[in-house]
């Protein structure tokens, strides 16, 4: 069996009230990242087929099991949230950090998207600790 890219699509969507409508390549980039931060961690082997490249469309020819969906699902939100807290962090050093903190809502932002990484980051640790650390061949 194998696994539809859209059951990630959908875990990770429903972990954001983000709106990713037209943001399909930036999905899947995210897609990419949680891969390269996850393969060695996981049982299964996170290869895919792309079946359409204009909706990122696949599947992972493995059938994953929940977790480590959920593990992919969590570094996708992580990979998210580092792209605002990055987007923020220029912004603060291209006014300066005093301009930045008189600005109404940006300080909290960042505060808040730090404090998000954080809670998500110890998530994966924490589902991580829980995989079995064998490979299966």
């Amino acid at each position: 069996m194998s696994t539809p890219f859209q059951q990630l699509y959908d875990r990770f969507f429903s972990k954001t009230d983000e709106d990713f409508t037209g943001k399909e390549g930036l999905v899947f980039a995210l897609v990419d990242s949680a891969i390269s931060k996850s393969y060695k961690t996981v049982r299964h082997s996170l290869e895919y087929v792309l079946t359409d490249s204009n909706t990122y469309d696949g599947y992972f020819i493995d059938d994953l099991d929940n977790d480590e969906i959920e593990l992919l699902s969590l570094w996708m939100l992580y990979e998210f949230n580092r792209r605002e807290q990055q987007r923020l962090v220029k912004l603060k050093e291209f006014i300066g950090t005093k301009d930045f903190n008189k600005l109404p809502d940006k300080l909290d932002q960042l505060r808040a998207v730090e404090i998000s990484m954080k809670t998500i980051i110890n998530d994966i640790n924490d589902l991580k600790d829980s995989f079995n650390t064998y490979k299966y061949n």
